[in-house]
C-alpha cells in the first residue's frame, strides 16, 4: 500500500513543513511522515474556523467542495462525529474535527485512518501545529522523543 502521508488530501503549494515536493493525483502534497500530514490538516482546519467563526457546514463546504464530495453527506457525517454545528479552536474540538474528516476521507475501516489517529501521532501534530515551522521543516529534523 503506497501512502502519502496525506490524511485528508491538502493540495500542494501551501508551504506547509513535512510537504516533500512531490504530488499524487495532480495536485495533493506529499508529506514525509503521518505526523506531518496530520499536523497540516490541524493548521488548515484553524485558519478555516477563523475564518468561518467555526461553522462546520462552512468549514467543510470550503475543505471539500461540493464538485469533489457530496457536500450534505461529508456535513452529515462530521457533525455527526463532532456532535455540534459549531466549533471552536480549542484542542477537543480541533482534534475532533481533524479526525472525523480523516475517517470520512479514507473510510472508517481504512488501516490508513488507524495510522493517522493513533494517539502518540495526534498528540505529536497537535503540538506540532501550535508552532510555525518553515516550509522546508521536515519531520525527522523536530521529531520527538
Amino acid at each position: 500500500m503506497s501512502d502519502y502521508n496525506n490524511p485528508a488530501n491538502i493540495e500542494v503549494g501551501q508551504g506547509y513543513a513535512g510537504e516533500t515536493g512531490e504530488t499524487y493525483a495532480g495536485r495533493f502534497a506529499i508529506f514525509d511522515s503521518p505526523v506531518m500530514g496530520m499536523r497540516a490538516l490541524i493548521r488548515d482546519l484553524s485558519t478555516k474556523i477563523d475564518r468561518h467563526g467555526g461553522d462546520v457546514r462552512k468549514i467543510i463546504s470550503q475543505f471539500a467542495p461540493d464538485f469533489e464530495n457530496p457536500t450534505n453527506n461529508y456535513v452529515a457525517y462530521v457533525e455527526q462525529v463532532v456532535q455540534k454545528p459549531v466549533v471552536t479552536k480549542d484542542k477537543e474540538d480541533v482534534m475532533s474535527l481533524a479526525s472525523a474528516i480523516v475517517q470520512f476521507e479514507n473510510g472508517i475501516d481504512s488501516p490508513r485512518v488507524q495510522q493517522y489517529l493513533m494517539p502518540n501521532v495526534k498528540e505529536e501534530a497537535y503540538n506540532l501545529s501550535q508552532q510555525s515551522l518553515p516550509k522546508e521543516t521536515r519531520y525527522e529534523d523536530i521529531k520527538t522523543k
